[in-house]
């Protein structure tokens, strides 16, 4: 796909989503938004990402050395976040359920939240571009101008203390979709009395993946993300912003949805998760594991490689993004839930294939790039990108 079919794509999208919004009049709950948040949301906000820090040092976690950076160093990381993650559902559930807390508070002022997290990305975006022109010895305009370098991040690694931010800023992200999906389910029961089968698949399925991103929390520090773009306004939003509250759109969606599932239908989302996770997690720990242990056998053989440096074996002999493939059957399955009658569940599952495109295309010049002639030969004998055969 060339670059004016994925505009042409980008647009149709965006068209379907706001066809859908003026339809259903949705468009109006942001006109309604009262953008200057209150106190006491800031306050629960703020305390919430406080906490998930204060545990993160607490907490016992071994350290593991990430990939070398592109300035050469190498950090550490305490990947100690399933415990984490499991400590802080914990005491939200049995806040719950022993009624020391309201655990549909959560749903019930989500774009109050919303509000606060857009204001809370801001707010971390311009401390980390100030404090660095102010006090940074290097790359004092990084990207060439003062807007790229507040949007796309200015340092690769910025720390406050002893935390290192961009790691750490998919906690609240990850954790925070993981506690709205939860809130959601008890806003159902207290609204309905009952839970629906789409509720329990989809809530069965979306914690099911939060559980594995922190059981496999080590693997990230090989990603893209973390080894090579810089920490700016566009990170810090997509994590604290986009990923809990767009991700969890489709949980809104099922709160009053309780038309029964079909067995063809729970079929196709088990099947279509099946596969998402196992071609997503067996490939990023295929690419992990050749990073650390290069020898180690993939499928029962060694691993074939060009130059030593490109991996052919495995699903990277497949296809050349395949862990993108597993991620968006995974998306699309978290979605499937919520049936085919609306496309706003389903813009989760959009937004994913816009950017994963993107990314690829990204990916593909940055490693032509860097590769150069192996690249070349790496295309010639794993000619597809996404979809063996298709794509």
């Amino acid at each position: 796909m060339n670059l004016n079919g994925y505009l042409l794509l980008c647009s149709v999208v965006i068209a379907l989503v706001l066809q859908q919004l003026y339809r259903t009049h949705d468009w109006k709950i942001f006109l309604e938004l009262q953008w200057v948040p209150k106190t006491s949301i800031v306050l629960v906000a703020v305390s919430y990402i406080l906490f998930l820090a204060v545990l993160g040092e607490l907490l016992p976690g071994k350290l593991y050395p990430g990939s070398t950076l592109e300035d050469g160093s190498c950090l550490y990381y305490k990947c100690n976040g399933l415990v984490v993650l499991l400590v802080t559902v914990a005491a939200f559930v049995t806040g719950h359920l022993t009624g020391l807390i309201d655990g549909s508070w959560v749903a019930r002022n989500y774009f109050e939240l919303l509000v606060v997290a857009n204001w809370i990305a801001l707010f971390l975006a311009t401390y980390l571009f100030l404090s660095h022109k102010l006090f940074g010895r290097k790359n004092w305009l990084r990207n060439g101008n003062l807007l790229s370098d507040f949007i796309l991040g200015s340092e690769l690694n910025p720390f406050i203390w002893k935390i290192n931010v961009k790691f750490f800023w998919l906690r609240p992200s990850m954790i925070g979709w993981s506690l709205i999906n939860i809130s959601h389910l008890f806003l159902q029961l207290l609204k309905h009395q009952d839970i629906s089968s789409r509720m329990v698949v989809y809530q069965f399925l979306t914690n099911l993946y939060i559980l594995d991103y922190f059981y496999n929390e080590v693997k990230m520090t090989t990603t893209w993300d973390i080894i090579a773009e810089h920490f700016g306004l566009m990170l810090i939003w997509g994590d604290i912003v986009f990923i809990p509250f767009v991700f969890s759109i489709q949980c809104r969606y099922l709160v009053d949805n309780f038309i029964p599932m079909r067995y063809w239908e729970l079929i196709i989302i088990i099947l279509c998760a099946c596969v998402g996770i196992y071609v997503f997690r067996s490939s990023n720990s295929q690419k992990h594991q050749f990073k650390h242990h290069p020898e180690a056998k993939i499928w029962g053989k060694s691993p074939e490689t060009i130059g030593g440096k490109l991996l052919v074996s495995g699903f990277w002999g497949i296809a050349r993004h395949i862990n993108y493939t597993g991620d968006l059957l995974l998306a699309l399955s978290f979605c499937l839930p919520c049936g085919y009658g609306n496309v706003i569940p389903y813009i989760y599952f959009l937004y994913l294939l816009l950017l994963l495109i993107h990314r690829d295309m990204r990916d593909e010049q940055r490693c032509a790039r860097k590769y150069g002639a192996l690249w070349e030969e790496y295309c010639r004998r794993v000619p597809y990108r996404l979809v063996p055969y298709i794509y």
